[in-house]
């Protein structure tokens, strides 16, 4: 039994589809610190639902978050597909709860341009099959307005055209990426 819980302030079984996310990437990443684990497991929980908000994960998107996937130091090809395998089987099921627990992690972890490149990087993940959908976009400006990212700060990312190479990044790179 962990501390929190002896403490009664962890209830087990309170997050169970991020718990089994968590699992997965700690298989994959045996040697991460588990806040790297939770950023990690919150950014993906939110490309994947702007991926399946317009009611399909297409190819386009499948194949980028995979190629973001890859890019998480230490993640090998089994792992990406083990994570991706439970993002897919766990995302329909996603309570509230659990979506808010994510955005409270984000803004815990992540300063105010960081939260920014996250919501750039979703961006990036709508146009991937074409220039985001009106679903795809409201969600966007939902997890943005959560994550206290001002609409402002996005609006040129969400106004790019399908196929036009996304803006670059702070450091310059286009579009930004998961990075550990």
């Amino acid at each position: 039994m962990g501390l929190l819980a002896w403490l009664g302030l962890k209830q087990g079984g309170s997050f169970p589809n991020l718990d089994a996310l968590l699992k997965e990437l700690r298989a994959a990443l045996p040697d991460d610190e588990a806040v790297v684990l939770r950023y990690i497991a919150t950014v993906i929980v939110l490309l994947g639902k702007v991926a399946c908000v317009d009611g399909r994960f297409s190819d386009k998107e499948d194949e980028l978050l995979r190629e973001l996937l890859t890019h998480v130091d230490g993640l090998a090809p089994s792992g990406v597909d083990a994570v991706f395998n439970a993002l897919q089987g766990k995302l329909p099921a996603l309570q509230e709860g659990e979506v808010d627990r994510c955005y409270r992690e984000l803004k815990a972890l992540c300063n105010a341009s960081e939260r920014v490149e996250v919501v750039r990087l979703l961006i990036r993940l709508a146009a991937a099959d074409g220039a985001p959908t009106p679903a795809e976009r409201a969600e966007i400006e939902s997890i943005a307005e959560e994550l206290g990212v001002s609409l402002t700060d996005i609006e040129p990312d969400l106004s790019v055209q399908a196929g036009a190479p996304a803006p670059p990044d702070d450091r310059g790179e286009p579009g930004g990426g998961i990075s550990a």
